[in-house]
This record gives structure tokens, C-alpha cells and sequence, in this order.
């Protein structure tokens, strides 16, 4: 019985190697940007004694083996890979297209006007509430460009995929421009626009306020001019240039009522949920503005009831 499942297995296998072999492979990606690189998967059969690669255009040029690896395309263009797979029985080949796109090239700048000659610059400052007036094209055409403040995918400018754009900002910004050729292929560049708050932020705290649920003056808040939806319709906007602030209010015998660290939450009048009396109470609010630079107000508020 033994010897007669030996004969079974060899007759099984030497049918497997009486055949030619059949090439396949698989790869990674078929379309890629110039300069970047793709892997393959040799799906061929199992009776594959020799496998021969030929990648035009790619590197390196030539594979023989069964897994070639990463194979790299550095210019743009449509390549085949080729594969040869042979035994002592023949020999099968299969092949496969790779397209390349080409690598955009993108330039921004941003347009001013120099004794009255309109002209682009990589860079600008501006005052506060001022526009300034970004610009980029791309090559090769077809493709399509996307803004992004300093880089923050997340923050793209929506409606924004022209070659021209008016932005106000109200800090230092990055502007960070895309462009995306047909074949998804993308370049990048960048510029940057300061912005001068030295005489345009002002922080302000009201000198009395109250706290009757009317819809007017409720909080005793901190205010600035910085609005950050920039419609600027609602003359102070709270915080809006302000990133850290401890603002503490004491009543007139030095007990702590109230005490923040958000630059968006105010006083609503009361201590430890009760409401106080009316009366005169003490502020010292201690603040860092967006630009870095710090400062303190202090004074006396008044709440009505």
C-alpha cells in the first residue's frame, strides 16, 4: 500500500511540471507621478522554473527573478513591464501598462503696485483689516489649485480653486497653494503675508454691565476689535485676537467672585452660582495677544440689577 501512494504522488507531480508555465503579476499602482515608485506581485504559476523582467523607462531597466521589488520611474511617460517566465516545457509572458505623470511646477506670488507699475513679490506685510492679493499659476495646464492658511489641509479657503485670491487675515499667515494636475500629480508652494497689529488691536473692558437675561450686556466679558468672521458687523467680537488671558474680578472686601482662563467666557454676576448684589467689583485681566505681545488691564465694573 505505501508504495502504491508514492507512484499516485509522482504521477500528480510530474503532470504539474509536463506543462508550460503561465506569467502574471500584479502591481501596486499602474498610474504614478514621475519620481516615485511602484511594487509588484509575481502571480505566476508554481512550475515557473526562470522569470525575466524588462521595465521600460523604469529602474533599474532589467530583473531576472522571481520578485523584481520597487521599481522606479523618473521621468513622465507610458512604460509596459514585460515578464518571461519559462521550463523546460516553454515559455509564457505577460505584460502590463504604467503611466507617469508629469511633475507640476507651481509659483505664487502676491500683486502690489510699485510707483504705480503693477508688479508680484514673493511676500507682503500688511496693517490689520487690510487685503492683499495672492496669485498662482501652474504647469502643465488642465490642472487645478487649492488654498490652504499655513498648510492646514483642514483650512482650506472653499470656493477658493482659481489662480487669484483677496485674503484679509488678521495674523501672520502662510499661504500654502496646491496644484493638482489631471493625473493627481501636485506641486506646492508658498506665501507669506504679515500682518501690523501695533495700531489696530484694541482690548477693551466695559464699565458696567447687566446681568438680567435680556439678551443686552448680560456678561462682563473681554472685547477686542478683531472680529473672526470678518463681516466686522458686530463691532467688538470677544477674544478674537486674544490666545491666553486670566482674568480674575474680586468684590469689595478682596473675595474672589469669578475667575477664567477663556478668552471667550465672562462674568454672568454671580458666586459660585448665586447671584451677587449690585454694586462696584474690581478686574485684573492679564492677556497674550495673537502676535505674542502681553498686557494688563485693571479697574472697577459696575453690576445693575
Amino acid at each position: 500500500m505505501r508504495s502504491f501512494i508514492v507512484f499516485i504522488l509522482l504521477l500528480v507531480t510530474g503532470a504539474v511540471y509536463s506543462q508550460a508555465p503561465t506569467a502574471n503579476f500584479t502591481v501596486s499602482d499602474n498610474a504614478i507621478c514621475a519620481g516615485e515608485c511602484i511594487e509588484i506581485t509575481n502571480n505566476s504559476s508554481d512550475n515557473s522554473l526562470s522569470h525575466s523582467w524588462t521595465f521600460t523607462g523604469g529602474t533599474p531597466a532589467t530583473y531576472s527573478g522571481e520578485n523584481p521589488g520597487s521599481v522606479c520611474y523618473p521621468t513622465a511617460g507610458t512604460f509596459n513591464i514585460v515578464l518571461t517566465v519559462t521550463n523546460t516545457f516553454g515559455t509564457n509572458s505577460y505584460n502590463t501598462t504604467i503611466n507617469v505623470g508629469e511633475i507640476p511646477e507651481v509659483s505664487a506670488t502676491i500683486s502690489d503696485t510699485l510707483n504705480g507699475v503693477y508688479v508680484e513679490i514673493p511676500d507682503t506685510t500688511i496693517h490689520m483689516y487690510q487685503e492683499a492679493y495672492l496669485y498662482a499659476e501652474g504647469t502643465p495646464a488642465g490642472g487645478s489649485l487649492s488654498w490652504f492658511p499655513n498648510g492646514v489641509i483642514a483650512d482650506e479657503i472653499q470656493g477658493a480653486s482659481g489662480d487669484s485670491l483677496v485674503v484679509k487675515p488678521f495674523y501672520d499667515t502662510y499661504y500654502v497653494v496646491t496644484y493638482t494636475t489631471a493625473n493627481g500629480c501636485k506641486a506646492s508652494d508658498t506665501v507669506f503675508v504679515g500682518v501690523i497689529f501695533t495700531d489696530s488691536v484694541k482690548v477693551a473692558l466695559p464699565n458696567s454691565f447687566s446681568p438680567n437675561n435680556d439678551g443686552e450686556n448680560d456678561y462682563f466679558r473681554l472685547l477686542t476689535n478683531v472680529d473672526r468672521d470678518q463681516n466686522f458687523k458686530n463691532g467688538f467680537y470677544e477674544g478674537g485676537a486674544i490666545v491666553e488671558i486670566d482674568f480674575r474680578i474680586y468684590d469689595r472686601f478682596g473675595h474672589q467672585v469669578f475667575r477664567t482662563i477663556n478668552p471667550h467666557e465672562g462674568w454672568d454676576g454671580t458666586d459660585q452660582g448665586k447671584p451677587v448684589n449690585s454694586g462696584t467689583y474690581t478686574y485684573l485681566l492679564n492677556y497674550r495677544r495673537i502676535d505674542g505681545k502681553s498686557g494688563e488691564l485693571k479697574g472697577n465694573v459696575t453690576l445693575f440689577r
